[in-house]
């Protein structure tokens, strides 16, 4: 129940980032947009943003979470490896699905008055 709580937050956590990331760098999008990447490869862009950011933070948690238990318990079940390769599998893959959500808002970024603002 923890691992999934854990996997959770993080999703949240991923997608938070990623929408402040966006708003922050809305200008630049924009740009972007103005020369003519298209809302796919914008989103594709966020994606893989996602997809690293869930990588760093699945891969580092259960290297983290295991070095935790070989160092309390002294040994390193194999189940236990097989469960945090399966949590962070489960971590990347929802957070990849969370960065969904600020990909979707790219569309409703105002091309035309960000780069006036500019």
């Amino acid at each position: 129940m923890a691992a999934v709580a854990t996997v959770l937050l993080g999703a949240a956590a991923v997608a938070d980032v990623l929408y402040l990331n966006i708003r922050d760098r809305a200008a630049e999008l924009a740009t972007l947009r103005a020369i003519g990447w298209t809302d796919a490869a914008l989103g594709r862009l966020i994606g893989y943003e996602g997809l690293t950011l869930g990588l760093l933070g699945a891969l580092s948690g259960a290297a983290l979470g295991l070095a935790g238990a070989a160092w309390l318990v002294g040994d390193l079940p194999a189940a236990l490896v097989l469960v945090a390769a399966l949590v962070a599998a489960t971590g990347v893959l929802v957070t990849c699905v969370a960065a969904l959500v600020p990909a979707a808002l790219l569309r409703r970024i105002p091309t035309a008055r960000l780069l006036a603002e500019e």
